[in-house]
């Protein structure tokens, strides 16, 4: 009954926690809305329906950014061992894709791995994103392979 009682307690100075970080502030300010940037590099912002309130509106410069340069991802350690990815990156396209370091529990893991990667490479380069589907049978070292190469694309900041 003690047990319960803490933890009917627990649960409710939690909900309230909740609901006091998602209430709206009685500082907030209303953002006005940015559109996505043209081809020159400048945003322009939309105006606010009457009667919505004080708005502020603002104009916001966007420069294009042209992303090139190299990184190694995160290691990443998966059933079979650990992996780390390096991505190279030319005028914002993913261009090459090797694995930095790869240590392996066992000679399988080995040949999984070099039948899964280039399998994985080819789907990265086309997709151009690590939004891909994971190699049949070599799913743990999908994951991997993928979690590293977006840590790199993070680290280059990268879409």
């Amino acid at each position: 009954m003690k047990g319960s009682l803490a933890l009917l307690g627990a649960t409710v100075v939690g909900f309230l926690g909740v609901v006091t970080l998602h209430s709206p502030s009685s500082q907030s300010v209303p953002v006005s809305k940015v559109t996505s940037p043209k081809t020159n590099g400048t945003t322009t912002s939309s105006p606010q329906p009457p009667n919505s309130g004080p708005t502020t509106t603002t104009t916001v410069t966007v420069p294009p950014s042209n992303v090139n340069g190299s990184a190694v991802g995160q290691s990443e350690n998966y059933s079979f061992g650990v992996m780390a990815v390096k991505v190279t990156i030319a005028s914002n396209r993913i261009v090459g894709l090797s694995v930095a370091s790869l240590q392996t529990l066992e000679s399988y893991s080995q040949q999984l791995e070099q039948y899964a990667v280039p399998l994985l490479k080819a789907e990265v380069l086309q997709a151009q994103s690590t939004k891909i589907s994971a190699v049949s049978g070599a799913t743990y070292t999908s994951e991997a392979y993928a979690y590293s190469i977006q840590s790199a694309l993070d680290s280059l900041h990268f879409k």
